[in-house]
């Protein structure tokens, strides 16, 4: 049997949702990605007090953590946004489905950013919640998850903005360090329309520079800041 079919088979046997586990009395196996270790540390202990949940792996970073979840194939994937390395919970979450990785995958960011929410709407069954969310509001999140169920986010955690879908995707390629034409080749649009974008943004946010407008859009929580 080829390594790909064995292991499409070991996650059908054990990738099962929350409800054939608790019919059955076992607990559901959870693996954890994020470089704060003192967080992980908090998740484990409160993952030790439910008889439901377990930690059964755990990684500091996308690499060891993409290693990790199809070894083990959990019945869910908790993992932070911004992993080191210039890596997103995002972007290892699109490896995981790409290397037929099917069960739930929780995503969590301290940065509720359009872009976050964007970027796991892309994703099939990817969930994301606030990481400053109470320990004992991730753990009954995940039970939803699990369940099928949706989650809401807080609407005091999700920024609002008057800015264009097209002027959120400039703004982000800008806070990471893109000039306008850069920008312009990879969105395939003419750098004067970039720079209209930019003047727009500018007008809606009352600011003067670029600068000016990537340090606003991270203090309203509209862009991810650089780690």
């Amino acid at each position: 049997m080829g390594f790909k079919l064995q292991n499409r088979l070991i996650g059908n046997i054990y990738g099962r949702r929350a409800s054939t586990f608790t019919a059955m009395g076992e607990a559901v196996n959870l693996v954890v990605i994020d470089d704060q270790i003192s967080y992980v540390d908090a998740f484990g202990l409160a993952l030790s007090l439910t008889p439901d949940l377990e930690l059964a792996g755990r990684a500091a970073n996308a690499e060891d953590g993409e290693r990790v979840t199809l070894a083990v194939q959990p019945d869910l994937l908790v993992t932070d946004y911004r992993l080191p390395n210039g890596q997103t919970g995002t972007m290892l979450s699109g490896r995981l489905r790409d290397a037929g990785f099917t069960a739930p995958i929780l995503v969590l960011t301290g940065f509720l950013a359009p872009q976050v929410i964007r970027e796991a709407g892309e994703i099939d069954d990817l969930h994301v919640i606030s990481k400053n969310t109470p320990m004992t509001g991730i753990v009954n999140a995940i039970r939803q998850i699990i369940k099928g169920l949706p989650i809401e986010l807080d609407p005091d955690t999700t920024p609002d903005s008057n800015l264009s879908p097209g002027e959120l995707e400039v703004l982000e390629r800008l806070s990471n360090g893109q000039t306008p034409a850069e920008i312009a080749q990879m969105l395939h649009l003419s750098v004067h329309s970039i720079r209209a974008r930019i003047k727009s943004m500018h007008r809606k946010l009352n600011v003067a520079s670029q600068g000016e407008a990537i340090a606003t859009a991270i203090r309203l929580g509209l862009v991810v800041p650089p780690k």
